[in-house]
């Protein structure tokens, strides 16, 4: 991977950040206006009906509650109320009831001081909510004297995004702050060192491992960015048989070195699969440098694929230590290790998984991993044939 390929896979995934923030910042505008608009058709709570008032809160499909400046709710939609779990001829009563969170019931009081009589809706946020596994984030503008619409804009999903992106940014940095750190250490040991030749080729060995690892892992980012945006060709079609044979040959120096037995079952008949050649041949590979990585010295890893109506059916299998039952769920998602350590014992980068997960999937296909007695791990895949 090139200094220009890294700078340009970084900026791809801060660009992605900032329009994800920008389309988020939209969102909160347009729903600015929505709160903006019922306040000018409320007006005053004393110059409206209690009727029409919950007529024009029923009208929306987002949660919006009426409050006034004690934090009693004295009014809620049907979105409101499914959420909190409470019923419209029990209020009004005090949102601590529902949602018991004293230091946002503080921070609401606060809010309700500083918002202003007329003109237009201030930039003013309240904590967000969390209730019944969503997020929402509220937006508060004033109607009348003692009370407030508070409109919750359910940013679950961007929130669950947002985690996701610091996560896999911390990983990244990590991943590579580890390789980098050794390289210049030993760069910066041979200008010192370099005339001894026993500390020489140490470090030119260590060099070179670090850059394979960086390099590793940079192609499997670009390789999931490519899952992302470029999708499936629905037209793609591949010879199982001639990807799998050829996987095998480049993986004969691991084997070798390990004096592991890999066996392969393939029917001469089967169709081609419906997967570009470089898509399946990166599946194969992934899941068979796997199964050899944590397969013992002198053990056995078999690939076996067969028909089953319109899907092909891969499985491989080893007799290594398997995955303990609890991390099985979530090793496929991206980063994700069951032992930090060993996995860069063993080279991996929490992305090999996942990158088989998120290929077969957006070639209709589906993944499963499961432990296997004694020991061992088998991972199945569900691949349409073209």
């Amino acid at each position: 991977m090139s200094t220009n390929g890294f700078l340009l896979l970084l900026g791809g995934v801060a660009a992605a950040w900032f329009f994800s923030l920008y389309s988020m910042r939209r969102q909160v505008r347009s729903y600015q206006r929505e709160v903006r608009r019922l306040r000018d058709l409320c007006g005053s709570a004393g110059e409206i009906s209690e009727q029409h008032l919950n007529s024009l809160l029923a009208a929306v499909d987002q949660v919006m509650l009426r409050m006034n400046s004690r934090g009693m709710v004295v009014a809620a939609n049907a979105s409101a109320l499914s959420l909190f779990s409470i019923k419209a001829e029990d209020l009004p009563q005090s949102i601590l009831s529902f949602y018991r969170d004293s230091d946002w019931h503080d921070a609401f009081k606060q809010v309700f001081n500083r918002l202003p009589q007329e003109g237009n809706l201030p930039d003013i946020l309240l904590p967000d909510i969390t209730m019944a596994g969503r997020v929402l984030m509220p937006r508060v503008a004033r109607l009348g004297d003692n009370e407030v619409l508070m409109l919750c804009l359910d940013i679950t999903d961007k929130h669950r995004l947002e985690i996701q992106r610091r996560s896999f940014m911390a990983n990244l940095m990590h991943d590579l702050k580890t390789p980098l750190t050794s390289l210049l250490g030993y760069a910066r040991s041979l200008q010192r060192f370099g005339d001894d030749p026993g500390f020489r080729q140490e470090a030119i060995q260590v060099i070179a491992d670090e850059a394979k690892h960086v390099n590793h892992l940079l192609d499997a980012m670009l390789t999931l960015d490519q899952i992302e945006f470029a999708g499936s060709d629905p037209d793609a079609s591949c010879d199982a048989e001639d990807v799998i044979r050829q996987v095998c040959d480049m993986l004969k120096e691991p084997v070798s070195n390990k004096k592991i037995s890999l066996i392969c079952d393939i029917p001469d008949d089967l169709p081609d699969m419906r997967m570009d050649v470089d898509s399946f041949e990166r599946v194969v590979r992934n899941l068979l440098e796997n199964a050899t990585q944590y397969a013992p010295k002198g053990g056995r890893v078999t690939l076996s694929l067969q028909q089953e109506g319109d899907m092909g059916r891969l499985v491989v299998r080893d007799d290594g230590p398997g995955i303990p039952d609890k991390h099985l769920k979530r090793v496929t998602e991206r980063f994700y290790r069951v032992d930090k350590a060993r996995s860069r014992e063993y080279g991996g980068h929490g992305l090999g998984l996942a990158i088989v997960k998120e290929l077969c999937e957006a070639h209709g296909g589906s993944v499963q991993l499961t432990n296997v007695d004694p020991h061992g791990l088998e991972a199945t895949l569900a691949i349409p044939f073209a």
